[in-house]
């Protein structure tokens, strides 16, 4: 598969002593010498691993989990791999499943994978996360140097994992946006929802820069804490266009930000995240000021 996202170190292992030997240096690396930040790769990862302690380093560019492709390799438990994908979560490093092996478990059932759908059945899972954060910032990639102190200098400067192109770069903020909006349109409850003319006409008296400055307060005080009071209940269904924006696109309470944008529970909002969710709700109501009213006939149901 491909990962959109560059590298100027890799650092490999498949297991948790793997893990804690070449890990334990990481945050002896000098970032000068690491522009486009450093490859984790649990590729083949064997067994259970708890790197929570490594992942607060600040240049880690992504991480990828796959299988072992031998025959009579190691079994790839799915359960190690969601777990993998938690802790890069509570981290904001983007996460990458490239592929099953040739053996996997899966809900304690085991299965052999032919090389051929190996990379397709992991695609499957769908698994792979990006944060909302860095879709807001993307890095701006910089020419690979080989770092002088690389703690495994056979994998460093370009990496060249095969099936992995590492020319890719992140796609542009607005396409994130617009396959979000995609996959959103597929949910009945979420599509259902429209500026009435009542909240078309908010929005013309008050502006666009006052609408978006709503925005940013309501997401600044009813979703950014970590912890928002009545979550779940806090965004009215009708009363201002931001409210049928934050409905529409699932960005109404933590619960569906987790659910719809990866976003983790339990911790506040980054400045960017906020910004992001805010970019959200405007494109949403500017493609909704761009169409015609709808009519007042939706059930207030969750």
């Amino acid at each position: 598969m491909d990962i959109p996202v560059k590298a100027s170190l890799s650092i490999s292992f498949s297991n948790q002593r793997e893990a804690e030997e070449k890990l334990s240096a990481i945050n002896e690396l000098n970032l000068e010498e690491i522009p486009d930040g450093v490859a984790l790769l649990a590729e083949p990862l064997t067994e259970k691993i708890d790197i929570a302690s490594f992942l607060d380093f600040e240049n880690i560019s992504y991480l990828s989990c796959s299988g072992d492709n031998t025959d009579e390799g190691s079994v790839l438990d799915f359960d190690w791999v969601l777990d993998l994908r938690r802790q890069c979560i509570l981290h904001d490093i983007p996460f990458y499943f490239t592929s099953t092996g040739a053996n996997f478990r899966m809900r304690g059932r085991d299965f052999h994978i032919g090389e051929k759908f190996r990379e397709s059945q992991a695609a499957k899972a769908d698994v792979h996360y990006y944060p909302v954060s860095r879709a807001f910032n993307p890095p701006v990639f910089q020419s690979t140097i080989a770092p002088k102190n690389s703690i495994n200098p056979d994998t460093a400067a370009v990496l060249s994992i095969p099936g992995i192109n590492y020319e890719i770069e992140v796609e542009p903020e607005d396409r994130y946006i617009d396959k979000l909006f995609t996959r959103i349109s597929y949910s009945k409850f979420r599509s259902s929802f429209h500026l009435r003319e009542q909240e078309r006409n908010y929005y013309l008296s008050q502006g666009e820069e006052v609408i978006r400055r709503h925005a940013m307060d309501f997401v600044s005080k009813k979703l950014a804490p970590a912890e928002p009071e009545n979550d779940g209940k806090q965004t009215p269904m009708k009363g201002h266009p931001v409210f049928i924006a934050q409905h529409a696109t699932a960005c109404c309470c933590r619960g569906c930000l987790h659910k719809w944008h990866h976003v983790p529970e339990h911790r506040p909002l980054s400045e960017s995240e906020q910004q992001y969710i805010v970019k959200i709700l405007m494109c949403w109501i500017k493609n909704e000021m761009n169409g015609s009213p709808a009519e007042d006939n939706r059930e207030e149901t969750v």
